[in-house]
């Protein structure tokens, strides 16, 4: 209750600043079950609205559906006329998918950035503020650490459908990771379901959106940490050799990703001079020493991210030279690379992770 009313005076407040604005001073929260949680009149330009507000802790394009279908509901059995009835969601953050359902549905929106819409007969309002920080957190959880593992491991179901205990097998984490993750995926309407309980199963059923989105992330986020080293040898290729050999000499996990990697799946450039790669941490120095890799800033020919667990390594790929990143993970590092990295992720993409 107390997070419903702070969300509504907030909102009260925004319409407030909104010119030409007039707000009734009282704001009625209700306790209807399945309707509003709210009341605001408000006169905008003269023309007298009633908002009828449901408020959520977030907002998804599945939650923003179920709200949509309550909302509308409610508002068949109140008198009025149409046009000054204006049902609307408001909650914490309200998802880029969910904003683009609600204004499909001509349903209005508020969330804490200071968003808002509001749609109705000869009143227009749309205030589209970037989210904060904590919002940006809420939304892009999914794509970090174990969950985008799971992500991982259901794009590369493809079609097929799959259970709760097939991806965390696949994506080398507990069950529990995977059925939040899995959840969190119906909540943003990428997957559909059949059956429940036990026997329930998903396939992906919007590529385009979820790899979109991962996109999105990708480019927005600080990439992580890689440090360069000299490899004294003239070209790519047998610096390549070499890692995979010494790698597999003191039992090192490794996987070579970027440009290298991405010429593997998708050539598309005439000459590579770098190497970018991930090696296990605990290894990682062994490796570097016995490839008599000295650390540079410039002039470097390769470049490597440590990676904290095995489960990194869980969708490599096996290749006449050695272990490289698949598809998908190549594709997400390029996006976070300098230089022509991201006209090779485009390239990547149409070439070997079509959305249709």
């Amino acid at each position: 209750m107390l997070y419903e009313q702070a969300l509504v005076e907030q909102l009260n407040s925004a319409l407030a600043e909104i010119p030409g604005a007039v707000l009734d001073p009282d704001v009625a929260i209700l306790l209807q079950d399945g309707g509003a949680d709210a009341v605001i009149d408000v006169a905008i330009n003269g023309r007298s609205l009633r908002l009828f507000v449901q408020v959520k802790r977030s907002a998804f394009p599945r939650d923003v559906r179920e709200s949509i279908w309550q909302l509308r509901d409610h508002l068949r059995e109140m008198p009025g006329i149409d046009g000054q009835r204006v049902p609307m969601v408001a909650s914490e953050t309200v998802s880029p998918g969910a904003r683009k359902h609600l204004q499909d549905a001509r349903v209005g929106y508020f969330d804490e950035s200071g968003s808002l819409y509001i749609p109705a007969d000869g009143v227009y309002v749309l205030i589209d503020r970037p989210m904060a920080k904590r919002q940006k957190r809420s939304i892009n959880a999914v794509f970090t650490g174990r969950r985008a593992q799971v992500l991982h491991a259901a794009w590369v179901c493809r079609k097929e459908w799959f259970g709760v205990q097939d991806v965390a097998e696949r994506a080398q984490v507990s069950p529990a990771t995977a059925s939040q993750t899995l959840t969190e995926l119906e909540r943003r309407d990428w997957v559909e379901v059949r059956g429940s309980g036990p026997s329930k199963e998903r396939r992906l059923s919007d590529r385009r959106a979820l790899l979109d989105a991962w996109a999105q992330h990708q480019r927005t986020s600080k990439p992580p940490e890689m440090r360069t080293y000299y490899v004294p040898e003239s070209a790519v290729a047998p610096v390549v050799r070499k890692l995979d050999a010494v790698a597999t000499q003191v039992g090192a996990d490794y996987e070579i990703t970027g440009a290298v990697a991405g010429q593997a799946h998708a050539p598309y450039m005439s000459h590579i001079g770098q190497i970018q790669c991930r090696i296990g941490a605990d290894r990682a120095d062994a490796v570097l020493a016995q490839m008599n890799a000295r650390s540079v800033v410039d002039g470097w020919n390769l470049a490597v991210i440590r990676a904290d667990s095995p489960t990194d390594f869980a969708f490599r790929e096996r290749n006449e030279f050695g272990w490289i990143a698949d598809p998908l993970q190549t594709y997400l590092d390029l996006l976070q690379g300098g230089g022509r990295s991201s006209e090779f992720a485009d390239h990547l993409r149409a070439e070997r992770l079509p959305t249709p």
